[in-house]
């Protein structure tokens, strides 16, 4: 009973990562968007680029996060392999 809730657990941290990245893409793509000046002149240039910073690193940090989860339930279907046998 122990390592099934262990096995759970392990699959947590990037489920929560997964979810943080996607909201925060979100958040950092409205904003972007909603001081977006297509002039390219203005006082929310700075924040602008800020919000466009952050929007692409948690593009980048979303697949990282799909392949943390994958490799977490590859590691555990392998761990439960040698435990049945």
């Amino acid at each position: 009973m122990d390592q099934q809730l262990r096995k759970r657990r392990s699959l947590v941290a990037p489920f929560v990562t997964l979810l943080c990245a996607v909201v925060l893409a979100g958040g950092s793509c409205y904003g972007f968007l909603s001081t977006f000046n297509i002039n390219g002149s203005g006082k929310h240039a700075a924040l602008n680029v800020f919000f466009l910073i952050v929007f692409f690193a948690n593009v980048i940090a979303v697949p990282g996060a799909i392949v943390w989860m994958i490799a977490r339930a590859i590691r555990n279907s392998r761990s439960r392999d040698e435990v049945g046998q």
